[in-house]
């Protein structure tokens, strides 16, 4: 198997992910739906159900961060999105989180002392999950079919 350093990454990514319980908002997902049924009204029915997908998907979170590996056994592409979802809106959560932390005043410091009380605060388990998760994602490739001549 190709893939199976990103993969048992992306499993355990997942399972940090879990166990801190990252998960994304669909908050995202319901304005690019209001956007669409404005715009395109006749294709609002498809999109809809598209992005239903992909929000129930994305608020799986590490849960689907580890089915998306468990299929990018067999089929990498699929796995890669699922994988992406999961893992990307937890990602989008953190940053959300970080920015008005630091806004409202509750995240104080140096840059330095912010990055090491991510990194052993409660948060922790979270964040290195959703980075370790990316991180393997992206090395993950798609096999390569032999010709048989």
């Amino acid at each position: 198997m190709k893939n199976k350093g990103s993969i048992i990454a992306c499993i355990i990514g997942g399972v940090l992910m879990v166990i801190a319980s990252v998960v994304g908002n669909a908050l995202a997902y319901r304005l690019i739906v209001g956007f669409v049924s404005e715009r395109f009204p006749e294709y609002e029915a498809y999109f809809t159900i598209f992005l239903l997908i992909c929000i129930i998907i994305a608020l799986g979170g590490g849960i689907s961060v580890i089915a998306g590996s468990i299929i990018a056994i067999k089929l990498v592409p699929i796995g890669k999105w699922i994988i992406g979802l999961g893992a990307g809106m937890g990602l989008i959560a953190f940053i959300s989180w970080l920015v008005t932390g630091i806004i409202a005043g509750s995240i104080t410091g140096t840059v330095l002392e912010i990055i090491i009380g991510l990194l052993t605060g409660p948060a922790s388990y979270g964040i290195i999950g959703v980075f370790l998760t990316i991180w393997a994602r992206r090395f993950m490739k798609k096999k390569k079919e032999e010709k048989n001549e």
